[in-house]
């Protein structure tokens, strides 16, 4: 079977390519929100310090309240979820506008960006769920691989529709599109037939530990706190080395997005495979291939040497992103999957804020090579990460492949 036939199984099943038409649509605002408050705080207050406070406001609290909200689409269907936050969204962004508009206190617009991030819909976390239940066993790397080139796109092509419509009309602009592009989305992908027919798992379990109390889930969880932690070091650094370097910073966006291409390119290439061996037996090679990876950028003499090794490094990212979704939906608890996403997607995000902290701390004692040696360092935890899990993958033989 060719690559592009193995794509074509996975959209086959009824529903399946309109369910992610929309929620690729609806998650454009995941690569667009962070950018258009930023602009538009600064471009109100005029200080980068509080535009900061309230793009971490937002992101905190959307890293905090997902696994919230995905345990109730869990506990009661997702359809519900998806139309109140399709609803919700788009007002608290609304509010936090008209709040900044009229100069409310730092602390005031806060609360607001923290509203804006609890109500962020949950399209990924319902979306992956929704594959286990659309697709067989050995077609998941595939749709997992498809939603790896999914998020990686929404982060490339995001930013730079909210830095146009910012630039061509007003900062408000690039909020008002991102608000309407995710409540579309959710509210599309509310109404899909196969969304509407999901209902609630019988067995869900009781504990409010949910999908957490699954050691494989924990193992696979804690791969990608440091994957995360790897993200928002290397932002950091390509933009310190391109200063350093004498470069317009401009330069730092193409370098960045090279890196997400490589992401692209390996998401494709490993989805398209037709890959025998366990998915439990594939992660850890696939993790020591990231941890190398993570190492490659510390000896960039420059920078287009740089933008060449994130290439090679950014393609073990989607591989290991999905072989480590498939391992993750099929340990999670019956009745927890969508929890179980959104916590991945926590995970990341959590970890890329405490990378960027990290690395804007090392860049400023240190210089921008520092912020590199960060990431190595995170290749090396997720490599000693997944070898403590290994005993709690063990059992866990999930076909990839037919």
């Amino acid at each position: 079977m060719s690559v592009i036939s193995r794509y074509g199984e996975v959209l086959r099943p009824p529903g399946a390519a309109t369910a992610l038409a929309a929620s690729l649509f609806g998650r454009l605002a995941l690569g667009m929100n962070g950018l258009a408050l930023l602009i538009l705080i600064k471009a109100l207050t005029g200080s980068y310090s509080d535009a900061g406070i309230i793009s971490a406001s937002y992101a905190v609290f959307f890293a905090v309240g997902a696994p919230s909200r995905a345990r109730t689409a869990d506990r009661r269907g997702p359809r519900g979820v998806l139309v109140a936050c399709g609803v919700l969204h788009p007002g608290c962004f609304a509010l936090l506008v008209l709040l900044a508009e009229q100069h409310a206190p730092i602390a005031v617009l806060a609360v607001a960006a923290a509203l804006v991030g609890m109500s962020v819909p949950p399209l990924g976390a319902v979306m992956r769920a929704l594959w286990g239940q659309l697709l067989d066993p050995p077609q998941l790397p595939t749709a997992y691989s498809l939603e790896s080139v999914v998020i990686e796109t929404c982060f490339v092509v995001g930013p730079l529709v909210v830095a146009a419509l910012a630039s061509a009309i007003d900062p408000v602009a690039g909020v008002v599109a991102s608000a309407a592009v995710a409540a579309t989305g959710s509210l599309a992908l509310a109404a899909n037939p196969v969304v509407r027919t999901v209902v609630p798992h019988a067995e869900r379990p009781t504990s409010l530990a949910g999908p957490l109390v699954s050691r494989v889930v924990r193992a696979c969880l804690l791969n990608v706190l440091w994957i995360g932690a790897g993200f928002g070091t290397i932002e950091v650094g390509v933009l310190a080395f391109v200063d350093e370097q004498g470069s317009a910073r401009a330069t730092a966006g193409v370098v960045l997005a090279v890196w997400s291409c490589g992401s692209i390119l390996g998401g494709l290439v490993y989805g398209g495979l037709h890959l025998r061996t366990a998915a439990a037996r594939q992660l850890p090679l696939l993790v020591v291939l990231v941890g190398v990876g993570a190492f490659l950028p510390v000896l960039a003499p420059g920078i287009v040497t740089l933008a060449a090794v994130l290439v090679l490094s950014g393609s073990t990212i989607a591989p290991f992103s999905a072989c480590n979704s498939v391992l993750l939906g099929a340990a999670a608890p019956a009745g927890t999957v969508t929890e179980a996403f959104a916590w991945n997607g926590s995970m990341i995000f959590g970890g890329a804020a405490a990378g960027t902290a990290l690395a804007g701390f090392m860049v400023d004692a240190y210089g921008a090579r520092s912020a590199f040696v960060a990431t190595a360092a995170t290749g090396i935890l997720v490599i000693v990460s997944s070898m403590a899990g290994l005993t709690a993958l063990r059992g866990h033989e999930v076909p990839v492949a037919d």
